[in-house]
């Protein structure tokens, strides 16, 4: 069995970049995963003077608060130290959109089974991804859990974007017909999101380290992208960013060759324009 962590990063008050990640762990090493983050976490929210509960990435790095008290450079490397166990401990499941083209996507029509609603959106990509990239793990066992950021007017959606299992999202996972050289094997009801727990399930973030992890993760590729178009607000941030971006992205899985279809058109018309698929 697996474990995937997911949380968000982006408000279309703040940017036009929203992204969701997701760090999928094997169950037989999530005790041992865990109590690192755990410690890592706390060990630095012990040092906040207001002690908070959570470990919320965008307020820490840029010292609001009680951060300022915390120095800057312990802050980044807090982060950077967070990002590599990140990448030491777990595969990352990513999707970045652009809020404008998400819009656009969303009213140009693509056949989308979800409304104009750019979280389930990316949970159901993310768990597309998901089920693509297990399917295709030799003496793969058990299936995968969905682990999300409590997010209570879209949790029940989710879930039952994942019990229904729409035709619309076959294109990201379909398999290639054996001796086939540009065939696709069509996909059944039962054989849909057959690798993920047909419920995702919901965790307040003060009370798993490991979804804060995502948190950091998103926000990461949130600011990285940010900073392809606006100025930087503190010397060097842009190539601070950059190169926690590329660490994680050593261990992001990518959506790779699939056939055509509405659902491939529609993502790759919301996503960040400075962002791969």
């Amino acid at each position: 069995m697996k474990f995937v962590y997911v949380d968000e990063s982006g408000d279309e008050g703040q940017s036009d970049v929203f992204v969701m990640a997701g760090l999928l762990i094997d169950a037989y090493r999530l005790r041992k995963h865990t109590e690192t983050f755990d410690e890592k976490v706390m060990e630095f929210l012990a040092k906040h003077p207001g002690a908070p509960k959570e470990l919320k990435t965008k307020a820490f790095i840029n010292g609001t608060g009680g951060w300022r008290e915390i120095d800057a450079k312990d802050r980044k490397a807090f982060l950077s130290e967070i990002c590599d166990l990140a990448v030491e401990c777990a595969r990352v499941f990513a999707a970045a959109f652009s809020f404008a083209e998400f819009k656009k996507a969303a009213a140009a029509g693509h056949g989308h089974p979800f409304k104009a609603s750019y979280w389930l959106g990316a949970s159901m990509f993310l768990s597309a991804l998901v089920q693509q990239k297990m399917q295709g793990e030799k003496r793969n066992k058990g299936l995968t859990v969905l682990i999300c950021d409590d997010n209570k007017m879209e949790m029940a959606n989710l879930s039952d974007g994942l019990y229904e299992g729409d035709p619309w999202f076959d294109p990201i996972f379909q398999k290639k017909k054996r001796g086939k050289k540009n065939g696709w094997a069509a996909r059944t009801e039962e054989d849909r999101f057959d690798h993920i727990v047909n419920t995702a399930f919901a965790v307040k973030s003060h009370h798993s380290s490991l979804i804060q992890v995502a948190d950091a993760v998103s926000y990461i590729y949130r600011r990285h992208l940010e900073l392809k178009s606006q100025a930087e607000a503190w010397q060097g941030e842009q190539a601070y960013y950059a190169e926690l971006a590329a660490k994680l992205d050593s261990k992001r899985a990518r959506l790779g060759r699939t056939p055509s279809g509405q659902c491939i058109d529609f993502y790759q018309a919301a996503r960040h324009k400075e962002w791969a698929l």
